[in-house]
């Protein structure tokens, strides 16, 4: 069972026991029925993981540390090592709040995050908006939300082969790389990124000015499809629209497989802000 945190001195010391163990953290609310079922998810992954210390906030009980740890939305998990938070999630996805209790409870704390073998950084997908994305030209058969799950479902193109997808997140994120699955013969080619651009249509697609413009070659799809970005581009991101303008195959329609967003959740909880709480301060 996950422990209720009873004084705010006592969320510190938790915070210090991430030095050498994954501690989680519940904020919830008494009147908010999603986290009853994240209540029961957390309890059940206690019972699985005896090396992850888990812990529940009531935000109505705490509101100060609430706010110090910037928690919007209940329910959320903030995930905490060696003092920091180094990842977080709202709702009650149980596969993607499995996952994240996955990614970082394994080793000694020492061991660096990994996805679609990039070191160091996580598979951000869990964290899209799929209701606010949407994709400009595509397929009413095969539309956007086929790619944010591995399979063989894809994103196909409509009137032509180009394509602008919008994707939103709900929480910002520093983007390392993208994975891109496609197949060979409609994969895309030529991509424009923006970051932070919702309101791209076509025409300014290509007349604008892009965060990164990149050319995609068979090679990069028989590696695995991962394609690093520039890095200090994409610090806070918030959405990241995509144009694609042709594909390898110079096919009528453009298809995309599995589209995955590799990087590291923005750090927006500080442990010192925590501690001006300890000392009476508020904001």
């Amino acid at each position: 069972m996950a422990t209720n945190v009873e004084r705010e001195e006592q969320l510190i010391e938790l915070i210090k026991e991430s030095s050498s163990k994954l501690v989680v953290v519940d904020f919830y609310s008494k009147t908010c029925p999603p986290c009853r079922v994240a209540d029961a998810i957390v309890n059940q992954l206690a019972m699985q993981y005896p090396n992850v210390a888990f812990y529940k906030v009531d935000v109505a009980r705490f509101p100060d540390v609430s706010e110090k740890c910037q928690v919007s939305a209940t329910p959320t998990l903030q995930f905490f090592r060696k003092g920091k938070m180094v990842d977080m999630i709202r709702g009650a996805d149980k596969q993607a709040i499995t996952k994240m209790v996955e990614t970082h409870s394994t080793g000694d704390g020492t061991e660096t995050a990994k996805a679609f073998g990039v070191v160091g950084h996580s598979d951000l997908t869990r964290l899209v908006l799929k209701k606010k994305s949407e994709c400009l030209n595509q397929s009413d058969d095969n539309p956007l939300e086929n790619v944010f799950t591995e399979g063989d479902s894809v994103l196909e193109s409509d009137v032509d082969e180009q394509l602008v997808l919008h994707i939103a997140f709900n929480q910002p994120i520093k983007l390392h790389s993208l994975m891109i699955r496609a197949p060979a013969d409609r994969a895309p080619k030529n991509i424009r990124l923006f970051a932070n651009r919702m309101d791209i249509g076509f025409d300014d697609a290509e007349a604008s000015e892009a965060t990164q413009e990149i050319e995609l070659t068979e090679d990069i799809y028989k590696s695995g499809g991962v394609v690093n970005l520039r890095y200090v581009r994409f610090q806070n991101v918030n959405s990241l629209s995509i144009y694609v303008a042709d594909n390898l195959g110079d096919d009528d329609v453009t298809a995309i497989r599995q589209l995955a967003f590799i990087g590291t959740a923005v750090d927006t909880a500080n442990v010192s802000d925590i501690r001006q709480g300890e000392d009476g301060h508020s904001h």
